[in-house]
């Protein structure tokens, strides 16, 4: 299986597609890195030489379903806790909440390293952790 694959569909700002699925070893829970194109060139200081380029991570999403050739992947939940303050006990509870990808708007259609630059259609995604590991 190839590890890298690219984002077709946006459907909303937690939510995307892209063009991995079953067929390629796809399964729910894999986890992609969306990569930001520029990434940093590593520069060897004795030689000059460009030795490699450090990828930039705009975001991790988890597969949620799996087509034959697609797979729906959703950003992260975070637990989060309700911090009133002198608040008793039970109005301290815990929540999961959904954190927002940070997509460029213009393109929903609806249905380490980090970078800030929008998560578009035609980023790269990497495949860094299988749902069998």
């Amino acid at each position: 299986m190839s590890n890298t694959f690219k984002i077709v569909k946006i459907i909303d700002e937690y939510t995307l597609i892209i063009n991995a699925g079953s067929n390629d070893g796809v399964n729910i829970d894999d986890k992609f890195q969306i990569l930001d194109k520029k990434g940093n060139k590593v520069i060897d200081p004795d030689t000059k030489e460009v030795i490699g380029k450090l990828d930039l991570i705009k975001d991790t999403v988890t597969v949620t379903e799996v087509y034959e050739k697609m797979s729906v992947c959703s950003s992260k939940s975070v637990i989060k806790q309700n911090n009133i303050l002198n608040a008793p006990l039970y109005l301290k509870d815990q929540f999961i909440e959904q954190q927002k990808l940070n997509i460029d708007l213009n393109e929903v259609t609806g249905g380490l390293r980090k970078s800030d630059e929008k998560i578009k259609i035609g980023d790269e995604v990497n495949l860094i952790k299988t749902s069998e590991e």
